[in-house]
């Protein structure tokens, strides 16, 4: 038997007097679990919390390992093609011109990236359909809300290789071949 009651002000001080009325109606009533109804909202989402949290967890994970992989990816390509970057500053090219060369690599393999995990994403979202709360597999602005997102990330992963190739010193670039 579940009993409720609507009560002005604390909820758990009528306690002791919803008590006393359950044992005027039945003396070996007992009172299990009393509680409020914050309460047993807060037991039946609990799981669902959880799952939202690990959720949001991977997903910081997963950017946290996307910056990581552009990073060393573009860190590596600048690395390699320091001589070419020291011949194009030699010959006139100027930092912001090595910057945005640095920065359209990054979009290229960002947008690589992106076509092929769009495609996977929406098969995922279509196998996960009856654990996406509030969401629909196919929903054009998550996706557009992820593009964005990876298309930040990228950008801020690639600001330092990018930054260091155009701070190098074209005639220390062509010793080093």
């Amino acid at each position: 038997m579940h009993v409720e009651m609507r009560v002005h002000g604390e909820p758990l001080a009528i306690l002791p007097s919803a008590r006393k009325a359950v044992q005027q109606l039945d003396p070996n009533l007992p009172l299990i679990r009393p509680m409020t109804q914050r309460e047993q909202f807060d037991t039946t989402i609990s799981q669902h919390v959880l799952f939202a949290r690990l959720a949001g967890s991977f997903g910081l994970l997963a950017v946290l390992l996307v910056a990581t992989g552009l990073y060393g990816t573009l860190a590596y390509r600048v690395n390699m093609r320091t001589a070419e970057i020291g011949v194009r500053m030699a010959v006139g090219a100027r930092r912001p011109q090595v910057v945005w060369m640095i920065l359209k690599d990054s979009l290229w393999l960002t947008t690589g990236g992106m076509a092929l995990g769009i495609p996977l994403a929406m098969l995922v979202g279509r196998a996960l359909t009856s654990s996406l709360y509030g969401v629909e597999p196919l929903d054009a602005f998550s996706y557009l809300l992820a593009v964005a997102g990876v298309a930040v990330v990228a950008l801020a992963a690639s600001a330092l290789p990018a930054g260091r190739a155009a701070s190098v010193d074209p005639m220390r670039a062509l010793r080093t071949e």
